[in-house]
C-alpha cells in the first residue's frame, strides 16, 4: 500500500465520524426544510417540446427549449445501456458543473409519471472508463421493476446475485396510480434504494471508483411500445446532488412533489401558465377564453385583426378558488365580443404578479364564425385520455388541415376528476394545448369527467349542465351527456330537453355528439364476444335512435371505445338510405381496444388503431375523411342532402 492509498483511507475514516456526528445538524436544517436542496448538482424539469411548426410555433414557459439544453441521442459508437436488451429510444446529456468529482457519497432521483398500458422504461446513468460498461452507476426504471446499480456490467447478466445493485419489483400502483419518486443513494458503503419515500432496499457496497466523475449526467428512455414517446412523457424530474439524502429528506421532497402535481403547477418556482389560452364557443360575433396561471395575476388580454394589437381587456388580481386539499386554481375566462363575423383575429394573454414578475401567452389567432353560408370544416376527436404524445400528433394533422373548429367527443382526461387535477395540466393541455389555443373546442363529457367539476372549470360552455347545442353555418349541433342514461330516457330532463331542441331547429344538417355508444362491434364492453353473444352497442342508449331517425339527424360522432367504427345508414333497426349514420371516433389517445371475431350487421368500415376526423360541408355535400396518426386516410365518406 502506497502513502497516498494510506492518506486516502484515513481521510475516508474522516468524512464518515464527521457524517456520524452531523446527524444533528442536519435534523435542524430538515426541521427548516433546507437539507433537501443542498449542493444540488443538477436539478432539470424535462417537458416535451409539443408545439406547432413553422410561424405557429409558440412555446410556453414550462416546455422544454431544446435549443438551449444539449440533447443528443446516446452516440452509437460509446457504450449503450441496453434495457432489457433494447437500446434507448430517446435521450439527453446535462453538464455538470466543472470539474466535480466525488468518491464519497451522491443522491440520483427520477420524478416519473407513468401513464400508458405499454411498458416503459428510462434510466439515468454516468459514464466511467473504469467500469467493465463504460458505466459508472445507474438508476433506472421499467414497467414494474426499479434498480440502483453501481456496477452496472452484473445488471446486463441473466440470473445470480446482484451484489452492486439495490432492485425492488413495484407490487401496486404508484401515488395517485401513476406516480413514481425514485431515488439511490450512495454514502459511507452503503447503497440505498427510496421509492415514493420510502426505503425499499439497501446494502453495503465498497468501491474506489469516482462516483461523478466530472462526465455529463446521461438520461436514456425507452419507448419501443410507445414509438411517439418523449423522454418528457415519463420524467418530469431529474436532480443530481452532492451528498446522500437522507429518509426524512426524500420524504419531504416526494411531499414538495406531490403539492406540485395536486395543485397542477408545472414548475416549481417559476411564474407560468398552467393551462392556455385556449379557445371555445365562438360565435359570428364573439368568442371565449379560458387559461390558467399557477399563482394570483393580474391579466390583460389584447386582440385585434392585425399587429400591433390595438383592443384590451383587463381583469385584476384574485384570490382564486380554493379547493378542499388546501390548493387553490386561478383559472380565467374571458368573452371577447363586438367582433366582426368570418374574421381572423389575432390575440395574446399578459399576466403580472404579485412580485411584479410578468409572462405572456405569445400571440396566437382565431376566427369567428361565418354569418353566411359557405363551405366550412370541422375537426372530430375523442378519447385524448393520458397519451400526449398521440395527442401532440393528431394536433399537429388537424392544425395542418385548418379546421374551423373542433368536436371533442368526451374522455377529454382518462379520470381527471376532481381529485385529478394534474391530469388537464400535465396530459390534456401539454398534448393539445397547442391545437387549443389556435381551434374553438366543443367538448361533451366523457366517464372521466363524470363528476363535470374541472371539466366546468376549464370550459367556457353555452351551458354548464354538460348537455348545450350551437349552431355554425347551416349546421346545428345537439351536444349531450350521456354518463347518466336514465337522464336520457323518455320523460327524463335531457331527453325532454334533445326532443325540443330537435323539433325546433330548422337547420339543413343536423348532428348529434355523445361518448357512450349506440353501435359499436367493441369486443367486450357489451359482453365477451370470444366467449358468446354481444350486445353491439350500449342497449341503454339505443332508444336515442327513434328520436334521431324522427328529427333527420344526419350523423351522430361518439368515442368511448378507443377504435374507429362507421355504421351503414340505419332506419329502425335496419340499414336504409337516408337513415342515421353513425361514427364511432374514439382514437385520440386512449389505450386501443378490438373488434369482435365477426363482423357486425351495420358495419361500413373499422379501424383499430390512433386517428381523427375531418367533416366538410359544402351545400348539400358532406365529406367526412379519417386519418390515422401518421396522416394515411382510413376511411372516406360522402352524404349528399336531399332537396
Amino acid at each position: 500500500m502506497t502513502p497516498f492509498d494510506l492518506k486516502y483511507n484515513e481521510l475516508r475514516m474522516m468524512r464518515k465520524l464527521i457524517f456520524a456526528f452531523s446527524g444533528c445538524f442536519l435534523l435542524a436544517l430538515l426541521t427548516c426544510g433546507y437539507a433537501q436542496d443542498r449542493n444540488v448538482l443538477i436539478d432539470q424539469w424535462l417537458w416535451p417540446d409539443y408545439t406547432l411548426g413553422q410561424q405557429a410555433r409558440n412555446p410556453k414557459a414550462y416546455q422544454l427549449q431544446w435549443d438551449s439544453l444539449p440533447v443528443a441521442l446516446l452516440s452509437p459508437t460509446g457504450p449503450h445501456y441496453r434495457l432489457l436488451g433494447a437500446s434507448p429510444t430517446d435521450g439527453m446529456t446535462l453538464a455538470l458543473p466543472s470539474e466535480h468529482r466525488s468518491m464519497d457519497a451522491f443522491t440520483v432521483e427520477m420524478w416519473l409519471i407513468d401513464h400508458v398500458n405499454q411498458p416503459v422504461g428510462a434510466t439515468a446513468y454516468m459514464r466511467s472508463g473504469q467500469s467493465g460498461t463504460g458505466l459508472s452507476w445507474v438508476l433506472g426504471y421499467h414497467d414494474n421493476r426499479v434498480w440502483f446499480s453501481l456496477q452496472p456490467e452484473e445488471l446486463l447478466q441473466d440470473g445470480g446475485e446482484r451484489h452492486g445493485a439495490v432492485e425492488h419489483v413495484l407490487d401496486g400502483e404508484g401515488w395517485k396510480d401513476r406516480w413514481w419518486h425514485v431515488v439511490g443513494t450512495y454514502q459511507a458503503g452503503r447503497l440505498s434504494l427510496y421509492i415514493n419515500g420510502e426505503l425499499v432496499d439497501e446494502r453495503e457496497l465498497e468501491t474506489d471508483r469516482p462516483l461523478l466523475s466530472g462526465e455529463p449526467l446521461e438520461l436514456a428512455g425507452y419507448f419501443e411500445k410507445e414509438p411517439y414517446m418523449q423522454l418528457g412523457d415519463l420524467m418530469k424530474n431529474v436532480r443530481l446532488l452532492d451528498g446522500a439524502l437522507r429518509q426524512p429528506e426524500i420524504g419531504t421532497r416526494f411531499n414538495r412533489l406531490r403539492d406540485m402535481v395536486t395543485s397542477g403547477r408545472l414548475l416549481p418556482d417559476r411564474f407560468h401558465f398552467n393551462a392556455g389560452p385556449y379557445l371555445n364557443n365562438v360565435k359570428e360575433e364573439s368568442i371565449q377564453l379560458v387559461w390558467e396561471t399557477d399563482r394570483s395575476a393580474r391579466s390583460v388580454v389584447r386582440y385585434g385583426d392585425r399587429l400591433p394589437l390595438a383592443d384590451s381587456l383587463v381583469f385584476q388580481r384574485e384570490a382564486g378558488e380554493p379547493h378542499e386539499d388546501g390548493t387553490r386554481s386561478y383559472i380565467r375566462k374571458a368573452t371577447i365580443d363586438g367582433l366582426r363575423p368570418g374574421t381572423a383575429y389575432f390575440y395574446e394573454i399578459e399576466a403580472t404578479d404579485t412580485a411584479d414578475a410578468t409572462i405572456r401567452s405569445g400571440t396566437s389567432t382565431f376566427a369567428t364564425a361565418r354569418s353566411d353560408v359557405q363551405a366550412y370544416a370541422f375537426a372530430v376527436i375523442g378519447d385524448t385520455e393520458g397519451r400526449p404524445h398521440i395527442n401532440n400528433r393528431i394536433a399537429k394533422l388537424a392544425w395542418d388541415e385548418r379546421p374551423d373548429f373542433a368536436l371533442h367527443l368526451g374522455d377529454v382526461t382518462d379520470g381527471g376528476m376532481k381529485d385529478n387535477k394534474y391530469e388537464w395540466n400535465y396530459e390534456y393541455f401539454a398534448g393539445m394545448g397547442q391545437l387549443l389555443e389556435r381551434i374553438p373546442f366543443f367538448p361533451v363529457p366523457g366517464n372521466g369527467e363524470d363528476d363535470l367539476y374541472w371539466y366546468n372549470r376549464y370550459h367556457a360552455l353555452p351551458s354548464t349542465t354538460g348537455y348545450y347545442r350551437f349552431a355554425q353555418g347551416d349546421a346545428e349541433f345537439f351536444m349531450l351527456d350521456t354518463n347518466h342514461p336514465r337522464d336520457l330516457q323518455p320523460g327524463g330532463k335531457q331527453y325532454q330537453w334533445l326532443e325540443d331542441a330537435l323539433k325546433t331547429s330548422t337547420a339543413r344538417w343536423k348532428f348529434v355528439a355523445h361518448h357512450h355508444a349506440i353501435y359499436s362491434a367493441d369486443d367486450d364492453d357489451y359482453g365477451n364476444s370470444w366467449l358468446g353473444p354481444a350486445a353491439l352497442g350500449d342497449t341503454e342508449l339505443q332508444q336515442l335512435a327513434p328520436l334521431y331517425e324522427r328529427y333527420q339527424v344526419d350523423v351522430v360522432f361518439y368515442g368511448h371505445l378507443h377504435t374507429y367504427q362507421r355504421t351503414r345508414p340505419i332506419r329502425e333497426g335496419h340499414i336504409e338510405p337516408g337513415g342515421v349514420t353513425y361514427i364511432q371516433a374514439g382514437g385520440a389517445g386512449g389505450n386501443l381496444e378490438d373488434f369482435t371475431p365477426t363482423r357486425a350487421w351495420y358495419s361500413a368500415k373499422t379501424y383499430r388503431g390512433h386517428h381523427y376526423c375531418m367533416v366538410q360541408l359544402v351545400g348539400d355535400t358532406l365529406t367526412l375523411h379519417v386519418y390515422d396518426i401518421v396522416g394515411n386516410l382510413r376511411d372516406y365518406l360522402s352524404l349528399q342532402k336531399k332537396k
